[in-house]
């Protein structure tokens, strides 16, 4: 009964589909409504500021972050001259301490290069790495019902030893050194120590970055480093965050820097991503791509744990 709900599925799309050719842009019109909300492609050669979402986990792999494709899109700012300055946007959780590190790292790289203003307002949440990325701005905004804080890394380790046992199964390791295997069959003072020093040497990268941005001492941060979550509100009391604005307001406040009601906002976010490889674009170009018949030919591939995942930074 499943299988049949998904096929009758596909066949409804694929006659929207067939639809959209027949009537020209009626799809895109269509799709287009859901994006309403966001910025239009400036149609001038005029100066403009380009506006970047960074919606979902820092991570290589998400269904709604394009890493790979946010890096080009800094880069491809760069080397244009009309882009007078850079909005991000941020929904984040977090995630991977190396995506977000190199996320800050390309948003230095535009400041540093070009001399342009980058401002950050923060959405729904915006923690952990996500704090991380709004540190390279020059100006940082949120809602008073935004979520952020949560300034922290962690690194995470399992043993399936114990369910081995319970299945009357014995695993053994021959290994070069006995710190090869961490945490089989458990995890050892010693281990313990080298991954703590991971994970402090990841933290130290962190806080240097807040405390350049925003200009606050060791003492200052100890407020919120210890991993706490903080409401807009509390973010600006303690130096985190400059201003507490609705989204239409910080837009307002960024454009009237930049020349008021003349100047445009171009969306340059990648706006369609899956880890299977499908390139970035929207849903309508993705629908583009299908061969005739509608099928799919990319195939989707699932990563399970290994025993031990990356630094987070969520």
């Amino acid at each position: 009964m499943k299988r049949m709900r998904i096929l009758a599925l596909v066949v409804l799309l694929l006659a929207v589909c067939a639809s959209a050719s027949a009537e020209g842009n009626w799809l895109e019109s269509v799709l287009g409504g859901a994006q309403a909300d966001q910025p239009k492609a400036a149609q001038s050669g005029e100066a403009y500021i380009a506006w970047l979402e960074i919606d979902g986990e820092l991570a290589e792999d998400d269904y709604t972050y394009d890493h790979a494709g946010t890096l080009d899109a800094i880069d491809e700012l760069i080397s244009d001259e009309r882009n007078a300055a850079l909005l991000i946007v941020l929904n984040t959780p977090g995630g991977g301490i190396y995506e977000a590190d190199e996320l800050y790292h390309e948003l230095m790289r535009y400041k540093q290069e070009t001399g342009r203003p980058i401002y950050a307002y923060m959405k729904q949440e915006c923690c952990s790495g996500g704090v991380l990325v709004a540190m390279a701005a020059d100006v940082i905004m949120a809602s008073r019902m935004t979520l952020t804080g949560n300034v922290g890394v962690y690194l995470s380790s399992y043993s399936e030893a114990g369910l081995y046992e319970k299945l009357g199964i014995e695993r053994e390791y021959i290994t070069t050194g006995e710190n090869k295997v961490s945490g089989y069959p458990t995890l050892t003072d010693e281990q313990r120590a080298i991954e703590q020093a991971l994970v402090d040497e990841s933290f130290m990268f962190f806080k240097e970055a807040i405390a350049q941005s925003r200009s606050l001492s060791e003492t200052q941060m100890e407020a919120f480093t210890d991993g706490r979550i903080l409401s807009a509100l509390q973010a600006k009391e303690l130096g985190l965050i400059d201003e507490v604005l609705y989204y239409d307001e910080a837009v307002a406040k960024v454009l009237a820097l930049h020349g008021g009601g003349d100047t445009e906002l171009r969306d340059v976010t990648p706006m369609w991503s899956y880890p299977s490889g499908i390139p970035s674009g929207s849903f309508l170009d993705w629908l583009k791509m299908l061969p005739e018949g509608g099928e799919d030919t990319t195939k989707n591939t699932l990563r399970l744990p290994r025993g031990r995942g990356g630094i987070m930074a969520r």
